[in-house]
C-alpha cells in the first residue's frame, strides 16, 4: 500500500473556482494568493491540491515532499522514476516531450486514467525535459 512521507510543506490559497472535485491534482498560482487548476502541459506548477475547497475558500497546496496525484498513464504508461507534470486536465502524465514542465518524480507506476500515485514534488524547480 502506498504511504506519504511525514516531512511535506503545506500553504494555503484561495481558490479561483470551485476545486471541489479536483483533489490530489496540479495547481499554479493565477493571482496573488490564488490558486486554481494547472491546465496545460506547459504550466508551472506551484503543487498539488489536498483539499476540496470552493470557491473562494482555503486550498491547501502542497509545495515540498510526496504527495498523492491523480495520473493518466492511459496513453504513454508512467513508471516509477519518470518525470511527470499536468496535462490540460490537471493530472500526472509522463514528461517526455521537449519543453514540457516537469513537477516531480512518480514514485508509482500508472497505466490507467485516474490512477492515484506517489509523486515526489519539486518545488520551484521549473525545468523543462530535454529537447529531441
Amino acid at each position: 500500500m502506498a504511504t506519504q512521507s511525514v516531512f511535506v510543506w503545506d500553504e494555503s490559497f484561495k481558490a479561483a473556482a470551485d476545486l471541489s472535485t479536483h483533489q490530489y491534482k496540479f495547481a499554479k498560482l493565477s493571482a496573488v494568493d490564488t490558486v486554481n487548476l494547472a491546465s496545460a502541459a506547459t504550466d508551472r506548477c506551484l503543487g498539488v491540491l489536498q483539499n476540496k475547497p470552493a470557491a473562494n475558500q482555503a486550498g491547501a497546496v502542497r509545495i515540498l515532499g510526496m504527495s498523492f496525484v491523480v495520473s493518466d498513464g492511459s496513453g504513454t504508461a508512467i513508471a516509477a522514476g519518470d518525470y511527470v507534470g499536468p496535462n490540460a486536465s490537471s493530472v500526472a502524465v509522463k514528461k517526455a516531450t521537449a519543453d514540457f514542465n516537469v513537477a516531480g518524480i512518480a514514485l508509482d507506476p500508472s497505466t490507467a486514467v485516474g490512477t492515484i500515485i506517489r509523486v515526489l514534488l519539486l518545488p520551484g524547480a521549473f525545468f523543462r525535459t530535454a529537447a529531441g
